[in-house]
């Protein structure tokens, strides 16, 4: 027996009911989803509320019982959630770096210092 070509694919599904902001509830656009990577069953979405701007990223999961989904705010655009998503994990080392530098300095020194 073979698939039906016209019934839609499970992510297509998963995207038709990211259908809402949660921040100001306003409907989203299609054209604001977008698929940033798939693998196996799971798919790295990013979605901009065509009202508010406010961004998710969500992990949409297809298994055999339904979709399954995790999203969270963030300010990353697409192209920057596509980017760090491909860097490793921060060291041991690198984490006791940054706390020691936020003990010893003040953040708003730091932030002006990057700029």
């Amino acid at each position: 027996m073979h698939k039906d070509s016209k019934q839609p694919k499970p992510i297509q599904e998963g995207l038709r009911l990211m259908n809402q902001c949660p921040v100001c509830k306003g409907d989203y656009r299609a054209d604001q989803k977008n698929v940033l990577e798939e693998k196996n069953e799971a798919h790295l979405v990013h979605i901009t509320c065509p009202h508010c701007s406010n961004s998710i990223v969500a992990v949409i999961v297809t298994t055999p019982v339904g979709l399954s989904s995790v999203g969270m705010l963030t300010d990353l655009a697409a192209g920057d959630v596509s980017r760090l998503s491909h860097r490793g994990s921060i060291s041991e080392d690198e984490l006791l770096a940054c706390h020691l530098l936020l003990k010893e300095r003040n953040l708003s020194e730091i932030l002006s210092e990057i700029k």
